[in-house]
């Protein structure tokens, strides 16, 4: 079974020899830097190169940003870049780049070939409207502008909202990606940063507006949010959202939980990432936790975020091993 079908048939509920055994995410560059050091090869610096490796099955995304290199950067992280809708204006000329810009014909064929080869699984990344606006507002004056600037909330989202239409045609009429996932990471440790009577005003309507295309292209939709999720997992999943990751198990998230409530989705990530230089032990009773809600429900077992620079090159290699172990016990029939 090719690793696109996999991936695929396991989140469409349909029969899989295995669980797919991929990171979804990069590894910090402190973590590949040591790896080099403990004798990863020094050609080994793509994330294709390193996952192919260590024998996963490759995962790798597209991102395409609704920036351009005319748009102006925070002077720091965390800030914004427009702070009133007169701002927004003057820079807008510099936003929603053309899509093809980053899928270019050599990228495409590069996406088709590495998918008809069988080992790789392809995801489109967007960001989604709670992360966009928090980009060009900065992360503080954000939060503010749901009370303080509702007009160009909905103006920002408005204009999102159209160029992710564009992007999303472009993308679905290529037909090459497996599942596409939404930047947003709305919660942090105690839940979400805004209230369901927020989300419901200036984020679902919109997502509401660009599912239906993400569905007729057969794309799979994944939101990517850091921390507890418990909350929030409940309204991506009323806007059509068919999974989420990474289930950061820092912020005490527990994807039996998310199983049981909403069977139909997929759930990426999940596996501690603290644990990993701790032995085997430690490593296999992370694996022992989640096993039994991937049983019962559709979870990909992956690292629940980038893996750590604490974390060698053996034991990466443990890890692994034990990944494509447990991935033979996820069969489904």
């Amino acid at each position: 079974m090719k690793a696109n079908e996999r991936f695929v048939n396991l989140v469409n509920g349909r029969p899989v020899d295995r669980m797919p055994v991929i990171e979804w995410a990069p590894w910090w560059d402190q973590t590949v830097a040591r790896w080099h050091r403990e004798g990863l090869p020094a050609s080994c610096t793509s994330v294709y190169d390193i996952q192919d490796y260590f024998g996963l099955d490759k995962c790798i995304q597209t991102l395409i940003e609704p920036r351009s290199a005319q748009t102006p950067v925070p002077a720091a992280h965390g800030l914004g870049i427009v702070s009133s809708e007169e701002d927004y204006l003057a820079i807008r000329k510099t936003l929603y780049p053309d899509p093809t810009l980053i899928l270019t014909k050599e990228r495409l064929k590069w996406i088709r070939k590495t998918s008809d080869d069988g080992d790789t699984i392809h995801f489109l990344t967007l960001e989604g409207f709670f992360w966009y606006c928090r980009t060009l507002l900065g992360i503080e004056p954000h939060l503010y502008s749901f009370y303080d600037c509702p007009e160009l909330l909905h103006l920002m989202c408005r204009d999102h909202a159209e160029w992710l239409k564009k992007t999303i045609e472009i993308a679905g009429n290529e037909r090459c990606f497996d599942f596409m996932s939404f930047e947003e990471d709305m919660s942090y440790n105690l839940g979400p940063m805004i209230s369901e009577e927020i989300f419901n005003e200036f984020v679902k309507p919109y997502y509401l507006e660009v599912m239906p295309l993400l569905k007729a292209a057969g794309l799979p939709v994944f939101i990517d949010s850091d921390g507890d999720i418990t909350m929030a997992v409940d309204w991506y999943a009323g806007v059509g959202a068919d999974g989420m990751f990474p289930l950061e198990r820092q912020a005490g998230v527990d994807v039996s939980v998310y199983v049981d409530k909403h069977p139909d989705m997929t759930f990426l990530g999940h596996y501690d990432k603290m644990v990993m230089h701790k032995g085997e032990a430690a490593l296999r009773a992370e694996f022992e936790r989640i096993l039994p809600a991937a049983q019962r429900g559709k979870v990909i077992i992956s690292v629940d975020h980038q893996t750590p620079p604490a974390v060698s090159i053996e034991d990466y290699r443990l890890y692994v091993r034990l990944l494509k172990e447990y991935a033979k016990k996820l069969a489904k029939n």
